[in-house]
């Protein structure tokens, strides 16, 4: 008899164990939302779907070019980049594409914005003071804007670090007699300090997105058969990965917030589409079809 009871608790156990342990697995099928720019409607406007490619929603309706870039940590706002007033603009809009704003309102260009973790500061990219882009600090209603990088080569694509620290941006390193102009990610000081290099590979790396647990950054580059893929490495750039590797065109990754699937854009000259692939399996999911292009998917972050 004690023998029986034996079985039954370590089965109740085992049982109870898996039940507990699933309950905290991702579920590979739930719905979130994904920001993405598409020319599906004439020119490139902003739009968001599910990301089961269901309630695709236009956003931005302009005969100028609106181009997504980001949300905002508590996904009330979007930012995009806009040439409707002549020049690229960054400006800002409610979730449901309602009350515009221009942030910046120069005669640069400037493109490339992304929210701080506190929805505070914004970061992008301008050539307002020289013939070049560098990195730019403003508050989220455009005020107080500050000068970040000093660098004489272009800079794009900056994010910030999940503690609202530092900023991942890609740098263009220009030729020398050893070696092509090439593109790497770096990394700097919320504050402008200690800017240092982050990937050392040849092609251009661009695109970094930070997961969700910090831990990981995703990006595109080229791989060592000559083709653009999304890769990820630790933080401090160990444990490099192409996680896409196939023989097309793959870029601007975005992690979902569970962290299970980055969303991404492939293609070629031709067309784009977006993507997503599960980080786990490696099993790819095409979100979009349509004939003109889809592209630079953006997950919407968790409600705060």
């Amino acid at each position: 008899m004690a023998r029986y009871t034996l079985l039954f608790a370590t089965a109740f156990l085992l049982l109870n164990s898996c039940s507990t342990s699933n309950k905290s697995v991702t579920n590979p099928n739930e719905v979130q939302k994904i920001l993405f720019t598409s020319k599906r409607d004439g020119n490139f406007e902003v739009y968001t779907m599910h990301s089961d490619s269901t309630n695709v929603k236009r956003l931005t309706d302009n005969p100028k070019t609106d181009y997504a870039q980001n949300w905002s940590p508590d996904a009330k706002h979007i930012l995009f980049y806009s040439d409707r007033t002549g020049n690229d603009e960054i400006w800002r809009m409610d979730a449901d594409g309602s009350n515009t704003v221009n942030l910046t309102n120069n005669t640069a260009n400037e493109r490339n914005a992304a929210y701080s973790p506190d929805g505070k500061t914004i970061v992008f990219t301008s050539d307002r003071d020289g013939k070049t882009d560098d990195l730019y600090l403003m508050d989220s209603n455009g005020g107080n804007v500050s000068r970040l990088t000093h660098n004489k080569s272009y800079c794009e694509s900056p994010v910030w670090t999940r503690d609202g620290k530092h900023i991942i941006f890609t740098l263009e390193l220009p030729k020398t007699a050893t070696s092509k102009a090439n593109g790497e990610l770096f990394i700097i000081d919320s504050n402008g300090q200690n800017q240092r290099q982050l990937t050392r590979k040849e092609g251009f790396d661009s695109g970094a997105a930070v997961s969700p647990d910090g831990k990981r950054i995703a990006f595109y580059g080229r791989s060592d058969k000559g083709f653009t893929d999304i890769f990820t490495m630790n933080s401090d750039a160990s444990e490099m990965q192409n996680i896409t590797n196939d023989e097309i065109e793959d870029y601007s990754p975005s992690w979902s917030p569970d962290g299970r699937f980055i969303s991404f854009t492939s293609g070629n000259a031709s067309n784009y589409d977006v993507w997503k692939i599960d980080v786990i399996t490696r099993q790819k999911f095409r979100l979009t079809t349509h004939p003109k292009r889809d592209e630079s998917p953006i997950y919407m972050p968790s409600k705060k």
